[in-house]
């Protein structure tokens, strides 16, 4: 008697199984399958070319006569101009100009210049003095930083700044570096 019933129920559960689990994945595949969907996308970028930097001509503010009290020239970036400031030093003429730079890179990209210092030493050479230049600005009105690179992917700036001269500040010829960045805005 246990053998039959066992029998019965191993019958009963194949039958179950072979009738009644096809059946309900055959009902629950389509209704997975109809909530599904695909599509498409692309993904595109650019890469613009890197912004190249071209030094035109470098700071230079002429020459001097020290003076007894500190004094202070500005050389304006437009014009080339050297106005004083303080103090009672004398200009004596010489090469005056700006720093002049252009920049290269992707026709109409907008372009930002940046000076990497707030202020740098002019030291004499062969000695130790210094003499400081600051405040630094740019052409185009108001010191524009910002600017569109043309149709031909080119920009020109114009870099002028402030210098100190020391009282008795001793003769001879001074040089130092300031660093421009110009990149993509």
């Amino acid at each position: 008697m246990k053998i039959r019933t066992f029998f019965a129920r191993t019958k009963w559960s194949a039958f179950y199984c072979a009738t009644v689990i096809p059946f309900c994945a055959a009902i629950c595949v389509p209704l997975a399958a109809a909530q599904a969907a695909s599509g498409n996308s692309q993904s595109r970028t650019t890469v613009n070319q890197g912004v190249n930097i071209t030094k035109n001509a470098d700071l230079h503010f002429g020459n001097f006569a020290a003076g007894t009290t500190l004094s202070r020239f500005r050389l304006e970036p437009e014009t080339d101009a050297l106005t004083q400031l303080s103090g009672n030093a004398v200009s004596l003429g010489g090469t005056r100009t700006a720093a002049s730079f252009t920049a290269f890179g992707r026709p109409l990209e907008r372009v930002r210049i940046t000076v990497n210092q707030n202020q740098i030493d002019l030291t004499r050479v062969g000695g130790t003095q210094t003499m400081r230049v600051d405040q630094f600005r740019f052409d185009g009105g108001n010191g524009t930083r910002n600017r569109f690179l043309s149709a031909s992917g080119s920009v020109n700036y114009k870099v002028g700044g402030r210098l100190t001269i020391n009282p008795n500040q001793t003769g001879g010829a001074y040089v130092g570096t300031f660093n421009v960045t110009i990149e993509y805005q």
